[in-house]
Parts: structure tokens; C-alpha cells; sequence
């Protein structure tokens, strides 16, 4: 019988990065561009935004739309992407 390949990984590992990992991730992104949470209360349910809140929010967005972006290919020869492509089209004529 043939040896069956190991993982590589362990099993916990493929489920991806734990929520403290994404928010020190979040955090480092976010201070990058000049946004600092540290301004907004931990987790007040009264404030129209607060830290838990909005890490919260980032996790669930890295999560699951990064597949979609990272399958995109934009043709560097093509027409410039469009924020409502069918005006576009009538423009280019396509």
C-alpha cells in the first residue's frame, strides 16, 4: 500500500489566523494609513463606533472577500476599470 502524504501543517493551523493575530494585522494596516482606534472607546454599545465593533467588522471582511480580490486581473492594456461600467460602455463601445 503507498504511504499516504503528511500535512505539513497541523490541523489548526489551515483554519487561518486566530481573531488576535487579524487585529494586530488590522491595527499595523490601519496605523499605516494614519487611523488610530486607540481614540474610540473599547466597546460601548451606545457610541456609533467603537473598537471591538470595528475589528470585528475588518476580521469578518479579511475573511472572506481577499479570495475574490486576489483572483482579480485587471488588463494593463485594457480600459481603465470604471465605477459604473455600463455608462463606461457607452463611451468605449463595448
Amino acid at each position: 500500500m503507498p504511504d499516504l502524504p503528511t500535512r505539513s501543517r497541523p490541523l489548526e493551523q489551515d483554519a487561518g489566523p486566530t481573531d488576535e493575530r487579524l487585529d494586530a494585522y488590522i491595527l499595523a494596516r490601519l496605523e499605516l494609513i494614519g487611523v488610530d482606534l486607540s481614540v474610540l472607546p473599547e466597546d460601548d454599545e451606545d457610541a456609533p463606533a467603537d473598537r471591538r465593533r470595528i475589528l470585528a467588522s475588518a476580521r469578518r471582511f479579511l475573511r472572506s472577500t481577499p479570495g475574490a480580490i486576489a483572483g482579480f486581473e485587471l488588463d494593463p492594456l485594457g480600459p481603465p476599470p470604471g465605477m459604473y461600467p455600463s455608462e463606461m460602455s457607452v463611451w468605449t463601445d463595448e
